[in-house]
């Protein structure tokens, strides 16, 4: 039997409000990091300087965020950031004392609200760990800039619906370099779905993230691999 109209047009908007009740249902922050190290070095100062908003953009102040690391065999580090000159920045120092992998997240308005690939530290006087490929550099980036915060791809554990999904796309790279750069060349969709349509709603605006070029590089040889 054929749906009414109405039942139709309920079916629809339904579809379009399942974005906003997967994302409000635990609630977030973006986070993007100005300069994530390859590596640190154990018992050393590390400066995390990091920018806090919601997807609608507005950049969130007066929050007193907390920045933790994590690792397997030693006691965690926490570390209360302190407003920066910029809007909505905050800078964080932790001295991590072990080497090994540290998984450092923020609380912000909530708990874990974001985490970042793990950091590797060395020990003092240990040789620079083997540079990250142009991808990898980009996977990474792909998280501390909070691609993730607004969309999907397969190689990211955790994403969210607030710009296109970017499972299977393919962008031509002067295209993807222009835009990165000044994503406003671009007006953003009227709405935007998962690639297997099981959820949608109607998207943000990209915000400018003053990328460097070796950045706009990095991500883009990430988003465009095969």
């Amino acid at each position: 039997m054929k749906a009414s109209p109405a039942f139709q047009f309920l079916a629809g908007f339904v579809a379009l409000l399942s974005l906003v009740t997967v994302a409000y249902a635990g609630g977030w922050d973006l986070i993007t990091v100005k300069d994530f190290p390859d590596f640190a070095v154990a018992g050393r100062t590390l400066e995390l300087t990091f920018t806090v908003w919601v997807p609608s953009l507005e950049p969130l102040t007066g929050l007193h965020p907390v920045v933790r690391a994590t690792h397997a065999k030693a006691r965690a580090v926490r570390a209360i950031a302190k407003a920066s000159a910029a809007p909505a920045e905050y800078t964080a120092e932790l001295i991590l004392p072990e080497p090994g992998d540290w998984v450092i997240a923020f609380d912000t308005e909530y708990e874990s609200a974001a985490s970042l690939p793990p950091l590797k530290v060395i020990a003092p006087g240990t040789p620079a760990p083997t540079q990250f490929s142009l991808t990898t550099r980009g996977l990474r980036l792909f998280t501390f800039k909070g691609c993730n915060g607004c969309h999907l791809h397969p190689e990211v554990k955790e994403g969210r619906l607030y710009g296109p999904d970017l499972t299977g796309k393919e962008y031509a790279t002067e295209y993807l370099k222009r835009f990165l750069a000044d994503p406003g060349t671009t007006p953003a969709p009227e709405e935007v779905w998962s690639k297997d349509r099981s959820y949608g709603g109607s998207p943000y605006a990209m915000p400018n993230l003053n990328l460097k070029d070796a950045e706009i590089e990095a991500l883009v040889g990430f988003i465009t691999k095969k």
